[in-house]
C-alpha cells in the first residue's frame, strides 16, 4: 500500500492473487478514497498490460506521480499522465520483487527481489527520463 502524503484519505494498493480467484472483483492494482466512512475503489488496469498478473507491492514517486508495480517478472511502472503501464526500466532482472521501496531525496527506488539481490533504478527528476 502507498498512502498520498497530500491525504491520508487516498491510497493505492496492491492484490497478489489471481484475478481468476476473485471473478466478481478482479483487478491487481487499486486506487481508493475514503469519503464519508465510504472506500471508492478504482481499478488501475493493470491485466491489460501483462495479463493476470499477482502484484506483490505498490510505490508511489511522489515527485511525479508515477506508480510502481512489484510482480513476479519484475517492476512495472504507471505513467500518471498518460495511465499506460510498462516495463519500470531497462536492466532490471524478470524475478520477482517481493518489495519497493523510493527514497525520494536521492530519486531511486529500490526493488528487493526473490534470489537476485536488491536492485536500483533512477527516476526521473525534474528533467531526465528513467533508466
Amino acid at each position: 500500500m502507498a498512502i498520498d502524503p497530500a491525504d491520508p484519505n487516498h491510497a493505492w494498493i496492491s492484490y497478489s492473487g489471481y484475478s481468476a480467484a476473485t471473478p466478481t472483483t478482479p483487478g491487481h492494482v487499486f486506487e481508493v478514497r475514503i469519503s464519508s466512512a465510504t472506500a471508492i475503489w478504482k481499478d488501475l488496469g493493470v491485466e491489460g498490460f501483462n495479463g493476470d498478473l499477482p502484484i506483490t507491492g505498490v510505490a508511489r514517486d511522489d515527485l511525479t506521480g508515477d506508480l510502481y508495480a512489484a510482480t513476479d517478472f519484475g517492476v512495472l511502472r504507471r505513467d500518471a499522465q498518460t495511465g499506460a503501464w510498462s516495463t519500470a526500466g531497462r536492466g532490471l532482472p524478470k524475478v520477482e520483487v517481493a518489495g519497493l521501496t523510493i527514497v525520494p531525496s536521492a530519486r531511486v527506488l529500490y526493488a528487493a527481489t526473490h534470489g537476485r539481490s536488491a536492485w536500483l533504478l533512477r527516476l526521473p527528476g525534474a528533467d531526465e527520463p528513467p533508466n
